[in-house]
């Protein structure tokens, strides 16, 4: 049976779903991916994936919009599917309504954060809102990755209880797992950005643009400095190609401005991120939006305390008190706040990285997300080995 997977990038595929993917083949199914055509979906292609290379943009856009749902019902008539996947808000709602046309029998969403969050103006919510609520009359199942997110669309009657679940997020906890990699390793890293080995690291792991709060992280940092003399800041990421803002741009016009470009290190997009988490002391994601952080739960199982902010998916991650600190979103006095008080307790931080590692383990196994969607699937109808 065939399974098309629709994204608006290649990016996310790559780095969060390709294990996903692979766990469906080896339950002998045919799965094949859509997203826009960038270099992240060449090596895909070159390493043995199907690929169908469309524009399918990130916004919406009613001409571009119109011809990204025309290809994709042009590839599912042709391929004929037996279900298709859909992920990202704006090729979500693309891939079902091409989905729709072509005649496919299933259809699932998974939503990684709805758009539409209490930080909105009424009428932004109810604009996004009702987009998601028209589109679900479409969707054989929504699978949210928050709890949160499921109850909201299940008090906001979204879609009918019957065709909503609750998916989860999940990593390899092997791969993130500070015990299995080398002794030296922290210090490889460290000398490779030219970071003493005295210095207290506070992390980011997230593409470079406003929403994940980067201006915000580097706006405390500045703060801290006169307070602590042996801080750096390393920015794990960067901007992807499709990316609709320009904000690393930004960023560095801000380190400039503060004079810290001896303390602050931006990596680019990296691969080997449980060796750069290693490097770390703190990891911190200040986030304005987020579905459920992948980078987060990644840091945890590597026994990093987390400051984050109070937004749906983060705080459902980190339990406050215990495994990080939780502030206000868009305030870097609080976010100063609490990066000072784990900077000057090395058994805090100690006591929230273990007890992260031990939430991951029972909450964020990705093992336990498949075994949840293969439900999903086979209660749809298909048959996996």
């Amino acid at each position: 049976m065939k399974v098309l997977v629709i994204g608006s990038v290649a990016f996310s595929f790559r780095t969060l779903l390709v294990h996903q993917i692979d766990y469906f083949i080896s339950r002998n199914l045919t799965v094949e991916i859509a997203c826009s055509p960038d270099k992240d979906a060449d090596y895909l292609k070159e390493i043995g994936y199907t690929v169908h290379t469309m524009s399918i943009a990130r916004k919406i856009d009613p001409v571009s919009n119109l011809q990204s749902i025309f290809s994709l019902y042009q590839l599912m008539r042709r391929e004929k599917y037996d279900l298709v996947h859909v992920h990202a808000p704006v090729s979500a709602i693309l891939g079902r309504v091409a989905a729709k046309l072509a005649g496919v029998k299933r259809v699932v969403y998974t939503a990684h954060g709805f758009r539409f969050n209490d930080e909105m103006s009424v009428a932004s919510y109810q604009f996004y809102f009702w987009i998601e609520k028209i589109a679900a009359i479409v969707t054989s199942k929504i699978l949210t990755q928050s709890w949160e997110d499921f109850e909201t669309a299940k008090e906001s009657g979204l879609i009918p209880v019957q065709r909503l679940g609750y998916l989860g997020n999940g990593i390899d906890i092997h791969k993130f797992d500070r015990t299995r990699l080398a002794p030296e390793t922290r210090a490889k890293i460290r000398q490779e950005f030219n970071i003493p080995s005295d210095r207290l690291v506070i992390g980011i792991v997230a593409r470079i643009t406003k929403i994940k709060g980067h201006g915000d992280l580097l706006t405390a940092f500045a703060k801290l400095q006169s307070q602590f003399d042996n801080l750096h800041l390393l920015i794990v990421g960067g901007r992807i190609d499709s990316e609709t803002d320009s904000y690393q741009e930004e960023i560095e016009r801000q380190i400039e401005k503060h004079q810290l470009q001896h303390r602050v290190t931006i990596t680019g997009i990296r691969t080997n991120i449980p060796e750069l988490l290693s490097a770390m002391d703190i990891l911190s994601l200040p986030s304005y939006w987020e579905g459920l952080p992948r980078s987060v739960i990644e840091a945890m199982a590597m026994e990093l305390p987390i400051v984050t902010t109070d937004i749906r998916g983060c705080r459902e991650a980190v339990v406050d008190g215990v495994t990080g600190l939780v502030v206000p979103p868009g305030d870097s006095d609080s976010l100063a706040t609490a990066l000072a008080q784990l900077l000057m307790n090395p058994d805090l931080r100690c006591s929230f990285g273990k007890a992260g590692r031990e939430r991951v383990e029972v909450e964020y196994d990705e093992r336990n997300v498949f075994e949840r969607l293969a439900t999903t699937y086979q209660e749809l109808g298909m048959e996996l080995s």
